[in-house]
């Protein structure tokens, strides 16, 4: 069973919330997507994870896909760990006997993680994708100051994301999905990228914290984060339980790439095996 719902998260905003229930199952996947897309490029996964048992649900970000707010802009980081707090909240009331996991690829990846060294005990387990600990490219220091006065003086000044569509995956059919996706942005405000800077600060710093048991997956040919970076976030992690996936020649979206079959066995048998 597939539906839609809203729910409201930081300031009040209302939300864009998908679910896809299968019978009988037992484990929750909350899923967080990434930059400038939306939750419903992860549907041919989801369908899949319920015909294998488990649950899922996701929501559109603030600014993404069919949920409010300018496209790409944030004023602070901590709203995006508010909504993901109220969205686990709506969860736990319609699945009450459920066990609970969460999934964040790439921006969601860092959200995750950053929910996660605030909040340890919101999941049972978490799979993090291509976590966004830090960008693949190092942005010039002119760049991050210009950055910083504009997020004080026009917080919602916003440039292209330069994101390339063909970093995405392997699969011409992904890449050609997503430039055609009327869901999809490029844009980045400065606020965005001055908040995300600091959250990837952070969350490299405070990675001790999670203490619950963590799977990261990653691409080692990831041209938009930097896979050093998250070998860095994974062994500083106080995970009790932690495991980690490297996939050969992967580009940024592990779940989308040729070959995603693999991964997508490997989070299912993950969670599974979760007490």
């Amino acid at each position: 069973m597939k539906g839609q719902f809203s729910f409201r998260g930081a300031r009040g905003w209302k939300l864009a919330g998908y679910f896809w229930k299968g019978e009988g199952g037992k484990r929750t996947l909350a899923l967080v997507h990434g930059y400038g897309e939306h939750a419903g490029r992860y549907e041919e996964f989801a369908c899949w994870l319920v015909e294998n048992g488990a649950n899922v649900a996701a929501f559109d970000l603030r600014g993404h896909g069919k949920s409010p707010g300018e496209r790409g802009h944030i004023a602070a980081f901590d709203e995006y760990l508010e909504d993901l707090q109220s969205f686990l909240t709506v969860l736990r009331q319609w699945f009450p006997d459920t066990v609970l996991f969460l999934l964040g690829h790439s921006l969601g990846g860092l959200i995750v993680a950053r929910y996660l060294e605030r909040y340890s005990g919101s999941a049972v387990g978490a799979v993090l994708i291509s976590p966004a600990m830090e960008f693949a490219v190092s942005v010039p220091l002119w760049k991050r100051a210009l950055a910083h006065v504009a997020s004080c003086l026009h917080p919602s000044f916003s440039l292209p994301s330069g994101i390339a569509p063909e970093a995405l995956s392997h699969d011409p059919e992904v890449v050609e999905a997503y430039r055609r996706d009327p869901l999809v942005h490029r844009v980045a405000t400065a606020r965005w990228f001055v908040e995300t800077l600091r959250a990837q600060r952070e969350a490299l710093r405070e990675a001790h914290r999670i203490a619950v048991p963590v799977l990261v997956v990653y691409g080692t040919a990831d041209r938009i984060i930097s896979p050093e970076a998250v070998v860095r976030f994974f062994e500083a992690s106080g995970s009790p339980q932690k495991e980690i996936f490297s996939c050969g020649g992967f580009y940024h979206e592990p779940l989308n790439e040729v070959g995603r079959e693999e991964v997508w066995a490997r989070v299912l048998r993950w969670i599974r095996e979760i007490p």
